[in-house]
């Protein structure tokens, strides 16, 4: 997984599974998730007064940490859409800027093992 803060690309099986914008649209009153990726981006900026869109990461950091955490979890079910009793543990691999501080790291960690990932590198 590359969290880039224009995109996010999920590359399963040396191919590219979700290639879709770093976009997040989140109920207002229950802050549960309502669309991610393209179909979150035709609402950004928008007014709604019960969604709010955001982009959870800003210059490669990650600015919201629950949106991001969001995010992630949506763009993982996009790959794993077949219809199972059990969601699988995955192994990921996420691709941060090199700049990043150890606190950033362990954000984008923790994020990652919230959204259902085994191991995390």
């Amino acid at each position: 997984m590359d969290l880039g803060t224009a995109n996010t690309i999920i590359i399963s099986d040396d191919n590219i599974v979700v290639d879709e914008p770093s976009v997040v649209a989140l109920d207002r009153r229950t802050d549960k998730m309502i669309a991610v990726g393209e179909s979150a981006k035709m609402m950004y900026e928008k007014e709604h007064p019960n969604i709010r869109t955001i982009r959870p990461l800003r210059d490669g950091v990650i600015a919201d940490f629950t949106a991001c955490e969001q995010m992630i979890r949506g763009l993982v079910k996009m790959v794993h859409s077949g219809n199972r009793f059990f969601s699988p543990s995955l192994r990921m691999v996420i691709g941060v800027p090199s700049g990043s501080t150890e606190v950033e790291l362990r954000a984008v960690r923790d994020s990652a093992e919230h959204a259902d990932g085994r191991d995390v590198f």
